[in-house]
């Protein structure tokens, strides 16, 4: 037996109806409790004492550079005659 589907079923109506109002009572639900409330931001004020730290002399370093040496004299050997 063949079955009729020229059918005037309201429930495919009825779904659609529903539908509609679940999605606007979501809608209506973010906008209530996630999308329309301004950000809050939290404050926070430390006080701590102040430190003062030591004033560290530097230590005395050797001298990195070392003193100039003058290359020594270049005065010819006179010339010693050997007769």
């Amino acid at each position: 037996m063949a079955e009729s589907n020229s059918g005037g079923s309201a429930t495919p109506w009825l779904a659609f109806l529903v539908g509609i109002v679940v999605v606007a009572l979501l809608v209506v639900g973010f906008y209530a409790f996630g999308g329309a409330q301004p950000q809050r931001t939290a404050e926070l004020n430390i006080n701590t004492p102040q430190i003062e730290t030591p004033k560290v002399n530097p230590p005395d370093l050797p001298d990195v550079n070392p003193p100039a040496v003058q290359p020594p004299a270049s005065n010819p050997a006179p010339a010693s005659s050997g007769q």
